[in-house]
């Protein structure tokens, strides 16, 4: 196997960037979202039930890096999974495998959660229109979560068909047969 390409956007852009595109994201994602729904169902917005919103709000992170496993799930024996805090005493919840996985698994892998919870949110969003803002809001906050795995998303679809990928200390290598 020969390295194709590596990437590593955190230490490519930096933390900061990377935080900034996903806040912009979200924002955006809101904006749209909330000023679309609003439009379609004039109804007037509820308050109530905000500790629900709080709850799926703490959700969220969990269920998207659980759908993450979701597409190699036949890699679970060689699957390390580590929750260690950081960012202000915020769980942060990396999964490694250390063997190479397809391209297309990977891909997979990567954009499932988006597909998954994105729809769900904006369905219970028709389902219950007086609560379309919480919905939209969990949506966004999802999709800012989403932020880094379509930059790496972007970045795998150019590379050759064929090609595995393997991750290391120094981000992802895309790995091509010789």
């Amino acid at each position: 196997m020969k390295c194709w390409r590596t990437f590593n956007f955190e230490k490519r852009y930096g933390l900061n960037k990377i935080i900034i595109y996903s806040i912009l994201l979200t924002l955006l994602f809101f904006s749209f979202s909330f000023a679309f729904m609003q439009s379609l169902f004039s109804e007037p917005l509820y308050s109530g039930y905000f500790h629900f919103f709080l709850i799926g709000l703490l959700a969220i992170y969990p269920l998207h890096k659980l759908i993450h496993l979701l597409p190699i799930l036949h890699y679970l024996p060689k699957l390390k999974c580590q929750c260690k805090a950081c960012y202000f005493g915020l769980p942060v919840i990396s999964i490694n495998i250390k063997r190479p996985v397809s391209k297309k698994c990977f891909m997979a892998s990567l954009i499932l959660p988006f597909f998954i919870i994105n729809p769900v949110l904006l369905i219970c969003g028709v389902m219950f229109p007086h609560y379309i803002h919480y919905f939209t809001m969990l949506a966004s906050f999802h999709t800012g979560i989403c932020a880094i795995d379509l930059l790496y998303l972007k970045a795998m679809a150019t590379s050759p068909k064929h090609a595995v990928i393997e991750e290391h200390d120094r981000g992802y290598e895309i790995l091509i047969p010789q």
